[in-house]
Parts: C-alpha cells; structure tokens; sequence
C-alpha cells in the first residue's frame, strides 16, 4: 500500500509539470533615484540659470519661466552665487522659405469621369541655434557648447484651404502668432534637452519606471495560486517605494520572493517547453528584482542563468546589459543604493 500512495504521488507531480505553462506580464511601478554619470564634489548643493537671448524669443515665453523650467534635480535653485551655472544661449529664430502648395487628389466619378480637387497650404522652413554651457562657482568648465537642438532647421506646414488667396491670406493674418508658435516649440525643446543633459550628468532625477515579472497564469498550473498569493502580497510593498528609501521590510519581502524562485528552479528541470517557461520567469524575476534591490552581481548571476536556460535568451542578454551598468554607476558614484534623500 505504501509504494501505491507513493507511486500516486509521483504520478500527480508528473501530470501537474507537464501540464501547459501559461505565463502572463504582471506590471508594477518603482521609483527610484537616478545617479549622475559625471558626478561633482559631494560640496556642490545649489544651481543657477542664466539665459542670453533677445526679446524677440524671450516675448515668446518669459524669461523667467524659461529659467524657471531648467531644474537641476537634487539642487538647490538660486539666483546667483550657485555652486553649478547652467548658461543658455539661443539665436534669433530665422523664416529661410516661406510659400504656398498646390496639391491635388483625383476622385473617379460614376460615369467612369474623373474630378480633380485643387487645395493649398503654406510652408514654412526656419532655422535656429542655441548651446548651454555649463560652470562651477570656481569657472570651471563642467560642460560647454552643449547643442539645444535636434535639428539646425524645421519644417511647417499649415491645414489645406480650398484657394491659394485663403492660405496666402492665413498666414499674413496670422504670421505673428505663427512663429511664436514656432519660438515656443523649439523653446521647450530647448528646455527638455537641458534638463535632460544636465541631469543625466549631474543631477538625481527621480525615477518611477514601469516593471514587469512574468508569472504563471494558467488556471490549473499548480504554481499559478502559489505565484499569484506571493505576488498580491508583493506588488503593493514594491508600488510604495520611494525614491528616497527602500525599507528594509520590503526588501526582506522582495528576497523571500527570489528565494521561492529559486525553489521554482530545483522543481522544474527538465529540458522540455513548460519547465523551461517556468524557468525563464524564475530567472527573469530573479534578475529584476535584485535590479530593483540594487544588487547588479546577482542580477547579473540570475542573467547568466537565463541566457543558459535557451528560453527567450535575448531577455537574459538585456538584463545581463543592464546589471552590469548598473554596477559600473554604482561603483562612479561609490554608492550601493539609488534610494536616499538629496
């Protein structure tokens, strides 16, 4: 009788592996600190802005809410005497080519007659330039010349009008309000790649960036409940961290969840499809989750395993990317953590 219950149970674990695994994305979100990839003397706690440009582009916004948008995150704003001076130049917006287009459509009518539809547009082609520079409170060069913009020119172009005498008509009517238009577009471009490039450099930007696990979905997968009771558990304590601490609470619950992965991997071992899967997300959410703890050398390790596990390789090979960036930042930073105050 015994070797019958036994041999029961072997069965009933046999037929619950080789059942289909369905694994669905679970999202969640976690904030986190970015860290500066050419970071100052720990000294260094305020910036200022400065902006040279005419009035004809500052009537387009404000000089001061264009200052007022540039933000060196983790920093202190002053008006002067700033430990970083962020410098932006930018030139007068230039018209190099302004004219109507004629564009046609041709429609075929019931008889088997065609009608053609004139309509016009304007088009317009302008340029302009503008750098920052950016100094410490001694002068020295931090960064210089730093491009604002994509492109030297642009493109416009107007909705279509029925006559040439009404597009022609718009944009003289209009031609003010037009290139302010254009003025505060490419100034809020302007805005963007400073912030951007002073805080990718200097700054520490917080972070709320869009995860995933890949968990089991399948109704009658034996590991679905197991993954689904953990991971309702899990999710709210990893939406609740901040950029300025990861407690150790959630952490404590983060590495419980690595460690049932873990268990996941010496259960399911066989070189065929479903244990494979079911070994991709352990590896996966092993390797995210160390990411998110700030451990890049065993995310890198759960990485390794992925890509060995020939399941969606190409995952393990973006994360192992990632780890190991993760872990030179860091180390630039002499920090083990992308979660405090600043």
């Amino acid at each position: 009788m015994k070797f019958i219950a036994t041999l029961g149970l072997c069965l009933i674990a046999g037929m619950a592996s080789a059942q289909k695994v369905d694994l669905d994305r679970f999202n969640f979100n976690f904030e986190y600190r970015n860290l500066p990839h050419k970071p100052l003397d720990s000294s260094y706690t305020s910036f200022s802005v400065d902006l040279e440009a005419s009035n004809f582009i500052t009537g387009a916004m404000g000089e001061e809410s264009i200052k007022s948008k540039i933000d060196l995150q983790g920093f202190e704003r002053k008006e002067m005497d700033s430990d970083v001076q962020i410098k932006l130049r930018i030139q007068d917006l230039i018209v190099d080519k302004y004219q109507v287009v004629e564009s046609s459509s041709t429609t075929k009518n019931k008889d088997g007659s065609e009608t053609k539809t004139y309509s016009y547009y304007v088009s317009v082609d302008y340029s302009i330039t503008g750098s920052a520079d950016w100094t410490d409170n001694g002068g020295a060069e931090l960064a210089q010349g730093v491009n604002l913009f994509s492109s030297r020119s642009y493109n416009w172009a107007s909705a279509s009008y029925k006559t040439r005498s009404e597009a022609t008509n718009y944009y003289a009517n209009n031609r003010t309000a037009i290139i302010n238009g254009f003025i505060r577009e490419r100034l809020t471009e302007a805005i963007n790649a400073t912030n951007n490039k002073v805080n990718y450099y200097f700054g520490y930007p917080i972070t709320r960036n869009a995860e995933n696990l890949w968990l089991s979905d399948g109704k009658k997968h034996p590991e679905t409940e197991a993954m689904s009771l953990r991971w309702t558990a899990l999710k709210p304590a990893l939406e609740a961290v901040s950029a300025n601490e990861l407690s150790e609470e959630t952490i404590s619950k983060m590495t419980e969840m690595t460690k049932y992965f873990d268990d996941v991997k010496t259960r399911y071992t066989e070189d065929e499809k479903s244990h494979k899967k079911l070994r991709y997300a352990a590896w996966y959410n092993n390797a995210v989750l160390y990411l998110l703890m700030d451990m890049p050398v065993k995310a890198a390790e759960e990485a390794r395993g992925l890509i060995a596990n020939d399941y969606d390789a190409k995952d393990g090979e973006k994360l192992l990317e990632q780890a190991e960036a993760l872990k030179a930042l860091l180390a630039l930073n002499k920090t083990n953590t992308r979660h405090f105050r600043k």
